[in-house]
């Protein structure tokens, strides 16, 4: 039986890609609406980039949408593969700003944006975190209104 077990397991790592078995299921989802063209970005994205190295989170997820040439499809399938379609909807076309989701719910939980440095960044992404694991509610006014 011992053997079976260890040829079974020796068979699953062989079938299944590396990828697949070091999967971490996210906890919070970074939702990045960016374009090259924006000013704003090019403040947020480095303090960002260095909120996100000091988390050093696995259970994050940055998920990055680039409308710098419009809102193609292309872009509209990161979104739609990523599962964070309600936020593409309400913010296409927005860029500068960074969305703090709940993957379990799919609720917007709060966003960061140039007005905060990479350390409020991280504080506000934490926190927001244990909102998330807690499934907790949060009012939150960071966010930009909708583009509707």
């Amino acid at each position: 039986m011992k053997k079976l077990i260890g040829v079974c397991a020796l068979l699953f790592a062989a079938v299944v890609p590396a990828s697949a078995r070091s999967y971490v299921k996210p906890e919070i989802q970074v939702v990045v609406f960016r374009a090259d063209w924006c000013g704003p970005c090019k403040i947020m994205e480095p303090s960002l980039k260095t909120a996100l190295r000091q988390l050093n989170d696995p259970q994050i997820q940055v998920v990055t949408i680039d409308t710098t040439n419009g809102a193609s499809m292309q872009v509209a399938n990161v979104a739609f593969d990523a599962n964070v379609v309600d936020q593409y909807n309400m913010w296409a076309g927005l860029t500068g700003f960074a969305v703090i989701v709940d993957p379990d719910t799919k609720r917007s939980l709060g966003c960061v944006n140039m007005t905060y440095d990479a350390g409020a960044m991280k504080a506000h992404i934490s926190g927001l975190k244990q909102i998330a694991l807690r499934d907790g509610e949060n009012f939150d006014l960071t966010c930009p209104g909708p583009n509707r």
